[in-house]
């Protein structure tokens, strides 16, 4: 099963959430142990762990995230894990947001990245840091209480602005990830998920954007219509898959968005002028 996050969280109406401008703020619990999920973050997202540990498989190794942990993950498609400690359950502050909040608070504070280094993944300690874990500990009571919004998006600075000074080469290198990818950001989400797009309902959902704003954006970059698009990005990514892999024609054409591999045969015998195996066989 693959959660898209936030859209999952917003549709599961045990979870709370508080949306600031362009924050959504969750209150997560869960009582049950959920081993390697796979998630599509379409947002950037802050993790603050009260209990529990969790795990991001990545390919070479595993990051360990604790209670008492707070890590921030730019948008991507991992694989994570979580962890009932003790018999107590799961749970954490999970702050999400977009580019836009990043360089509004870039500017505000008038803070420059001036780091080559990129990390799309950072882990920090906040309970080692007096002035950090206050302010977590005064941001879970407030949206507990479920305060002024105002007051919760001032917390949120904060915890970033602490974060900064915490460690300001490693948390820098995070920001830099953001905005060095930030022009191609759609782009990016609609390529990564291209297994999950089959209506440009879909393309809606994964950019949090309007049909209108997809059809505009795909038109000024591409020339070309979201179906179009669609098409012509999944066969280009079939072939590399067929080139560059040992996959089956199946788990290529699952992984390349197509309800059927029959369908997918005969729209890549459409545009190739021949089957996925033949092509295979004379490259």
């Amino acid at each position: 099963m693959t959660h898209i996050l936030p859209n999952f969280f917003l549709e599961d109406t045990t979870t709370k959430f508080t949306e600031i401008d362009e924050l959504l703020c969750f209150n997560y619990t869960n009582k049950n142990k959920s081993d390697f999920i796979s998630v599509r973050t379409v947002m950037h997202c802050m993790i603050i762990l009260i209990d529990g540990s969790k795990i991001i498989h990545l390919e070479n190794s595993n990051i360990n995230i604790n209670a008492g942990d707070i890590c921030f993950l730019t948008q991507d498609n991992y694989f994570m894990s979580e962890r009932i400690v003790n018999n107590s359950n799961y749970k954490a502050l999970i702050i999400y947001f977009d580019d836009k909040y990043i360089f509004n608070t870039l500017l505000k504070y008038k803070i420059s990245i001036d780091t080559k280094e990129n990390n799309s993944i950072v882990k920090l300690n906040y309970k080692k840091n007096t002035l950090l874990n206050t302010n977590v500990q005064l941001f879970q009571d407030y949206i507990n209480q479920e305060l002024d919004t105002n007051l919760l998006k001032l917390k949120v600075e904060e915890i970033f602005l602490h974060s900064l000074r915490l460690n300001p080469n490693l948390f820098s290198s995070f920001i830099n990830e953001i905005t060095s990818k930030s022009q191609d950001r759609i782009k990016y989400i609609l390529e990564s998920n291209l297994d999950l797009i089959q209506t440009l309902s879909d393309m809606c959902k994964l950019t949090r954007l309007s049909e209108a704003q997809i059809r505009r954006y795909i038109t000024k970059q591409y020339n070309l219509t979201p179906k179009v698009w669609l098409d012509i990005r999944r066969l280009q990514k079939a072939t590399l898959m067929l080139k560059n892999t040992n996959k089956t024609i199946t788990d290529i054409s699952t992984e390349c968005g197509y309800a059927t591999v029959s369908w997918f045969i005969s729209q890549f015998k459409k545009q190739y002028n021949q089957t996925p195996k033949e092509f295979r066989q004379n490259m």
